[in-house]
């Protein structure tokens, strides 16, 4: 018999008006010998049942929560050091107890938030709140709410955990005050906890610097965005991107998985030698990806690179996108920020990053942001098997004209749809098969571009020579 439902049977919850909830022990992620561990959250873990162990721990948290939602655990401890809980994940059924008045049964009822199972029902208030508290430590219930007759809530009561503050930033527990038995009150709760002040304010910087231990450093490049960025040495010495969802959206489902969507494309081609190499993926402070960062953006580099060079860039980008699509994913957000130079050295050899992380959370917020390289059918929320082709002609223009499309357009959106393009070669000194070649790759109509990256990629290099 589980810990839980001993504590079940010893709180003299009385029987349930309807089929209860299982009653099962919390969930926890947590390393162990190098590999993350999903297993029940228990005090004496001789006890505890291990249902996983994964290389990574982005697989072990979908493990871990597909078990959750499955066999309906109240909630998952995920932690970043054997001390620090790092966060908390709660399943929704666990989400809200309610102690509130029953007109049909002229009683106090106790039910949780959303679902049609009654604990307990009594014509007390105070005995209703006596067992709503003692379903709620049986269950793990996130949350108790008391409502007055008319339904507004008059008392609430936080979990232990939440009380406790286990996953607020930088405080240390131990297990075996984490998990004293709820039943009885304990004295010294909070006598093993550590004092925050004692160990610093915490950033987000900070955390994530705590959660990727190959970081020697960090430093912050914007944190304006839905997507933050940051920059950092790996331990092997390269520089390392980390693009992370804004924490403060963390919690937004159609954000994260929209994230982690793009982040799953990418890893489909990320051992390709034209495509950025991922060092690492995770959740903490929320998700976030690390990556081979190079010597620096293309655009940071284009106008100090030979023409050469630059044919070359885009060659190793092609391959990148075409790459991409024999594994049915398209690259919908290439622009000279996410073609990263890993070396100017003769010959200069570049890889695409990003793959459209930005792009994809902005959506998940009605935030559709229009940039020069945006194809026309993107205006419209839609992506054509040769939007890549597009996109990968507009920075075709940008890396060989120094200068960007549409440039003083006074309405972009329309310069977009209709094509209005200053030719190549106008004020450069490249040949003019260069016209033909991008207006091609530019066209509005998705049907009457190169059917291919790789295509584009040779005819331009044919009208260069």
């Amino acid at each position: 018999m589980s810990g839980n439902e001993t504590r079940r049977e010893s709180s003299g919850v009385d029987s349930a008006v309807g089929p209860r909830p299982p009653c099962r022990p919390p969930l926890e992620l947590i390393e162990l010998d190098g590999e993350w561990t999903v297993r029940e959250y228990r005090r004496d873990q001789c006890d505890a049942t291990v249902f996983s162990t994964h290389d990574r721990r982005i697989d072990a948290m979908r493990a871990a929560q597909d078990r959750m939602d499955a066999d309906r655990h109240p909630c998952l401890l995920r932690w970043d050091a054997p001390d620090i809980v790092g966060d908390i994940y709660w399943n929704e059924l666990f989400e809200c107890l309610r102690v509130q008045r029953s007109g049909m049964l002229d009683a106090w009822v106790v039910v949780p938030e959303g679902d049609a199972v009654v604990f307990h029902v009594d014509a007390d208030l105070e005995s209703a709140c006596e067992n709503a508290k003692a379903i709620q430590r049986a269950f793990d219930f996130k949350r108790l709410e008391l409502r007055d007759t008319d339904g507004r809530t008059e008392q609430s009561v936080d979990h232990r955990f939440i009380r406790h503050g286990i996953a607020e930033s930088g405080v240390r527990f131990k297990r075996d005050r984490l998990s004293a038995p709820v039943d009885e009150p304990d004295p010294d709760d909070d006598a093993d906890v550590t004092d925050p002040s004692e160990i610093g304010p915490m950033t987000t910087a900070s955390t994530l610097m705590a959660a990727i231990p190959d970081l020697t450093e960090l430093e912050t490049i914007d944190t304006s965005g839905y997507v933050h960025r940051y920059r950092g040495t790996w331990t092997d010495g390269e520089v390392a991107h980390i693009a992370l969802l804004d924490p403060d959206r963390g919690e937004e489902g159609s954000a994260v998985k929209r994230f982690m969507s793009a982040v799953e494309n990418w890893q489909a081609v990320a051992d390709r030698p034209t495509v950025s190499t991922i060092y690492e993926v995770g959740v903490s402070p929320s998700a976030w990806i690390a990556y081979r960062a190079g010597e620096g953006a293309a655009e940071d580099y284009c106008a100090s690179l030979p023409v050469d060079a630059r044919r070359q860039v885009l060659d190793d980008v092609a391959a990148a996108v075409t790459a991409a699509a024999h594994n049915d994913v398209y690259a919908t957000a290439i622009s000279p920020d996410s073609i990263r130079i890993l070396s100017r050295d003769e010959p200069v050899r570049a890889a695409l990053a990003g793959w459209g992380i930005e792009r994809a959370v902005s959506g998940a917020f009605d935030d559709d942001r229009v940039t020069p390289y945006t194809a026309p059918e993107q205006l419209a929320g839609a992506i054509e098997r040769t939007t890549p082709v597009y996109q990968l002609g507009a920075v075709a223009y940008r890396l060989l004209c120094d200068r960007e499309p549409f440039r003083g357009a006074s309405d972009l959106h329309r310069a977009i749809r209709d094509g209005s393009l200053r030719k190549p070669s106008s004020g450069t000194s490249l040949p003019g098969g260069v016209d033909t070649v991008i207006r091609r790759a530019m066209a509005p109509d998705p049907g009457q571009r190169y059917n291919s990256a790789t295509t584009f990629s040779t005819r331009l290099s044919e009208a260069l020579s």
